[in-house]
């Protein structure tokens, strides 16, 4: 078990590495939004919510080193496990606990080949995606573009963008991320979100939250190339 007490302390220690964030897309609302998703993702499961909650507040805390690299290749998910390993273990929770912390947040990322394996691993990954889809997941979107110099909308034959510049596969890593938009990150990933979210309750929010998002992008599109 992890005490009330370490579990405020390692919310403080993510709030302290988001101080100095300008990434309004991964902070710590953010955060506390995929924190209180994974609680209710885990209500009714026999899951550990003491390693959920600490995931949640840990898995994003490497985020700078992958947003500030305009290759793509830094994993944000690796870059969080290396931070978060060292500061558990002065806490001295269980080898076992920070194990598996480290697996969830390793495996939280959706363009990585690290799966989930365990229940708390697929609650936090779930809690996290939900975050994609839906108005926040458009604001999200859109307050992304704004940090890498991304388009807002752009033509593109959505299977050659993907070769060109993702590899291919819905999660491959973005190449450049200045040639992305909201709208390709729909094509090609997010509006796929229920065919790689692991449990029923995500699932269930995300057909509503997707309903909105193929509203939004359908209008977007309709805008830009003068139908309305």
């Amino acid at each position: 078990m992890i005490t009330k007490k370490t579990l405020k302390q390692i919310e403080k220690f993510a709030e302290s590495r988001f101080a100095k964030n300008k990434d309004s897309a991964h902070n710590m609302d953010h955060v506390k939004r995929v924190r209180d998703l994974a609680i209710h993702l885990s209500q009714g499961e026999a899951a550990d919510t003491d390693v959920i909650l600490a995931a949640c507040y840990l898995h994003d805390v490497g985020g700078d080193a992958e947003l500030n690299d305009p290759s793509g290749n830094t994993d944000h998910a690796v870059e969080s496990a290396k931070i978060a390993k060292p500061f558990l273990e002065k806490l001295k929770i269980p080898q076992s606990k920070i194990d598996h912390i480290l697996d969830c947040i390793l495996s939280h990322r959706y363009r990585t080949e690290h799966k989930p394996k365990t229940l708390e691993a697929m609650i936090v990954f779930d809690a996290d995606k939900l975050e994609t889809v839906g108005a926040i997941g458009v604001a999200r979107a859109f307050s992304w573009v704004g940090k890498n110099q991304a388009y807002i909308y752009k033509v593109e034959d959505i299977k050659k963008y993907s070769e060109k510049n993702m590899g291919g596969k819905a999660n491959g890593r973005i190449r450049d991320k200045s040639k992305h938009s909201p709208q390709l990150n729909w094509e090609t990933k997010d509006k796929h979100i229920l065919s790689f979210l692991y449990t029923q309750k995500a699932k269930n929010i995300a057909k509503r939250r997707k309903k909105f998002s193929e509203k939004f992008f359908q209008e977007l599109e309709a805008e830009i190339l003068g139908r309305k």
